[in-house]
């Protein structure tokens, strides 16, 4: 799997979340890494990728490159929501009735 793919699924997860709970801390490397069981350095490459497409709201803190994930942008919500945009974006597609993350079943 890529670092397109998996910042697919990981901006899923945080768009599921945020609309859900709205503007609050949705997801930082611990939760990230206890969700999907990724190795850190494979989450931070997706969030990173994620917040240089300027898709999630992020705050970066100094060192060691932790995070918080506070929402989507608007962009982000427009790519989401448009199965044809989502697709040529992030390599696949997707059903929002049916939301699969590679990571089923990987929880620990």
């Amino acid at each position: 799997m890529g670092i397109q793919k998996d910042a697919g699924e990981i901006l899923l997860f945080i768009y599921q979340k945020y609309i859900e709970k709205h503007s609050i801390t949705l997801a930082n490397i611990e939760i990230l890494n206890k969700e999907t069981g990724w190795e850190k350095v494979r989450i931070k490459n997706a969030v990173q990728y994620l917040g240089h497409r300027k898709l999630v709201d992020i705050s970066h803190f100094a060192g060691g490159g932790d995070f918080n994930i506070y929402g989507v942008y608007p962009n982000g919500v427009d790519i989401i929501e448009n199965k044809q945009k989502f697709k040529n974006t992030f390599g696949f597609g997707i059903n929002f009735g049916l939301i699969n993350f590679s990571w089923n079943g990987a929880r620990k």
